[in-house]
């Protein structure tokens, strides 16, 4: 087993400062709409709150 770093921190409603071992990046939106940007490429996530449905699209550099 590996060791494992993530931390997050919320700069201003909507908007989330994500800082891994390898990583960074920022996610834009509210719950079940978000939109990301970080050092591993773009992505998005809709999901039906409550009921564990997600749709996850990514596209990696």
């Amino acid at each position: 087993m590996g060791w494992r770093f993530q931390r997050r921190r919320k700069i201003l409603p909507g908007v989330t400062l994500n800082v891994g071992k390898r990583s960074a990046g920022v996610s834009l939106g509210p719950r079940g709409a978000k939109v990301s940007a970080g050092t591993r490429g773009v992505g998005a996530t809709l999901s039906l709150l409550g009921t564990g449905l997600a749709y996850v699209w990514r596209k990696r550099r």
